[in-house]
């Protein structure tokens, strides 16, 4: 399939850790008010945006990652005038419950059957070791989401969906300071638990007429500069935009200095950290990147092009 380049792109952050009501709106960050939405958003441990890009002839959309639960994404997406019958897609970044937790209810709620994106290392178990123990594991449950209407199309390669939407592929890991994150497991075929390296994780490309690469990650385990060498190297152009989690809450604070260093010298003209991002990262964030920063919101809508 043809990847197209968009002239319009939105993208409504449906589901994430944070909500403020009173955050301003800027040129390309539309905030939701007290009274503009039907019903007071949820915000919680999740990530969830539906992403629309057009061109003069067609429009596509995309649901990106499912929340953490089904009562915050449906809840969200009833708020803001969104139908679960209009999502075209889903594209998952990541095998992790706090982005697919939600696809389940979604699924019921649409009863149609619906093309879902992801690589083939998703469905594996995975599990976080903490200093209380194991959390987890969970499991892309796919035998149940099949039963509700979902037909899972896996790559390991970039892939276009719907004309507008590059999905990376892989992601190498280039840099020397992201590294891999020791509390995530994976459980293999084998049975065998070992360090996850995340090589199921990508991100969600789309090209702008006259501006450059829009650049959408889950939780950016690969490290976000490793995801957005990856898009400039299939995408062929700079990148503009930045939106995700990049989970640098648990990095050495050399780590985040270094990703911080290197998302301010992208230039690019919005950088939206998300979800898993965490406070300290996200507030030295706004102190490095001026204008270009925007903090995340329940709600927000981004418009670029």
């Amino acid at each position: 399939m043809e990847w197209r380049v968009a002239e319009k792109v939105k993208i409504r952050l449906l589901v994430d850790n944070y909500i403020d009501v009173f955050q301003p709106s800027t040129e390309l960050v539309k905030r939701i008010t007290p009274g503009q939405a039907k019903k007071p958003l949820m915000a919680g441990h999740g990530f969830s945006l539906f992403v629309e890009a057009r061109d003069p002839e067609i429009s596509h959309n995309i649901l990106v990652d499912a929340s953490h639960s089904p009562q915050a994404l449906l809840h969200n997406m009833e708020a803001l005038d969104i139908a679960p019958q209009e999502v075209e897609a889903f594209f998952l970044t990541h095998g992790h419950v706090d982005h697919f937790g939600g696809l389940a209810g979604l699924l019921e709620a649409r009863e149609k059957e619906t093309e879902v994106y992801t690589h083939p290392q998703a469905f594996l178990p995975k599990l976080v070791v903490t200093p209380r123990g194991k959390v987890g594991p969970w499991q892309l449950p796919r035998e149940e989401l099949e039963a509700k209407g979902a037909r899972f199309v896996t790559n390991t390669q970039p892939t276009v969906v719907n004309h507008f939407f590059l999905l990376s592929g892989e992601v190498p890991r280039t840099t020397p300071f992201e590294r891999p994150w020791p509390a995530a497991r994976i459980v293999r075929e084998d049975g065998q638990e070992v360090l996850d390296h995340f090589q199921d994780e990508q991100s969600l490309i789309i090209k702008v007429k006259g501006l450059g690469l829009v650049v959408i990650a889950g939780c950016s385990h690969p490290g976000i500069i490793n995801m957005v060498r990856q898009a400039r190297e299939v995408g062929g152009e700079r990148v503009a935009v930045v939106i995700g989690g990049f989970h640098l809450g648990v990095v050495s604070e050399d780590a985040m200095e270094e990703t911080i260093l290197h998302l301010k010298e992208l230039g690019a003209e919005l950088i939206v950290p998300c979800h898993c991002t965490g406070f300290r990262a996200t507030c030295r964030m706004a102190q490095a990147l001026g204008e270009a920063f925007a903090v995340n919101c329940v709600g927000s809508l981004v418009e670029i092009g």
